[in-house]
């Protein structure tokens, strides 16, 4: 079952760490689905943070996001490094993300999540309307990434995502899918699905204000 597209995923799984330029004084800890996003932006921009991927497992347990945050804070703190976070406000670990931010006196973006991050948080409530749910190709690859790892079953997928109306996928033209996985994205949840292309303007507006105040 979803065999062309778990054969992308396999980088996902454990997302090793790319060195895109020299190290500099900033310790970014993201969450890594908008890996390729990011990484391009950064480099158009001339920006270089150490960059931190957490696993695409924080998703499913709040254990992990609070040990891989904690994680780290301590590699940034030991290399002198002052602390960004690439995370929504409302992402779940132990902890209110607001206080391990305040505990480390680090800078987090005013955004909910990962999606707000990108498009900006008036489109997505937008987009959001009619029982709408908005994703990425990484998260539709994370989602399949999940039942082949077992931290999800199918049954578990259709129960979350079957209750919405309409999927739409943000196409930032980075590692987009091909036809052939959308339709198996569809297979597995039976949800219509539409491709949305946007850009990354408000990302980059993002990351320029976190990384450079």
């Amino acid at each position: 079952m979803q065999s062309s597209l778990c054969k992308q995923t396999e980088e996902l799984s454990s997302f090793p760490k790319k060195d895109i330029t020299e190290r500099r004084d900033i310790s970014l800890i993201t969450c890594p689905i908008f890996r390729d996003e990011l990484e391009s932006v950064l480099a158009e921009l001339n920006l270089s943070p150490h960059i931190d991927y957490m696993h695409y497992t924080i998703h499913n347990n709040p254990h992990t996001m609070e040990e891989q945050l904690q994680e780290g804070i301590d590699r940034a703190i030991k290399n002198g490094d002052r602390v960004r976070f690439l995370v929504g406000k409302h992402c779940k670990g132990k902890r209110n993300i607001a206080d391990v931010v305040e505990d480390c006196g680090g800078k987090i973006p005013h955004a909910r999540n990962c999606i707000d991050m990108l498009i900006g948080d008036d489109l997505a409530k937008e987009l959001q309307k009619n029982r709408t749910s908005l994703m990425t190709p990484a998260w539709i690859r994370m989602i399949n990434q999940s039942i082949q790892d077992g931290q999800w079953s199918v049954t578990d997928a259709r129960l979350n995502l079957g209750w919405y109306n309409k999927i739409i996928i943000l196409d930032t033209g980075m590692d987009s899918l091909s036809d052939e996985q959308i339709m198996e994205f569809y297979d597995l949840i039976q949800v219509e699905i539409d491709i949305l292309p946007v850009k990354l303007t408000h990302f980059k507006k993002l990351l320029l204000k976190l990384l450079k105040e």
